[in-house]
């Protein structure tokens, strides 16, 4: 039994990769890189508007050591976590 289950746990964990991986554009990896090296430019990329968040992405960025919170703040945007600007 044991072994049926861990069994049906990694094929849906698999499926759900697949999905994943089926949804995403070329444009969703750009994004999300961008989010990752220039978090304003990632952010700008998703919402296409200086709104609130772009301009949080870039008082974060511009400060070297909040570029991490930056990133992490970007990454959080693209996949609609949280939005300062409640545009999401």
């Amino acid at each position: 039994v044991h072994h049926v289950v861990h069994h049906h746990r990694h094929q849906t964990l698999l499926q759900s990769i697949t999905v994943i991986m089926v949804e995403c554009t070329g444009r969703d990896i750009l994004t999300v890189i961008c989010c990752i090296i220039v978090p304003p430019l990632g952010i700008y990329l998703k919402s296409e508007k200086f709104d609130a968040d772009f301009w949080i992405a870039l008082i974060l960025w511009l400060f070297l050591f909040t570029w991490p919170i930056a990133v992490i703040f970007a990454i959080g945007y693209f996949f609609e976590i949280w939005s300062c600007a409640g545009n999401i």
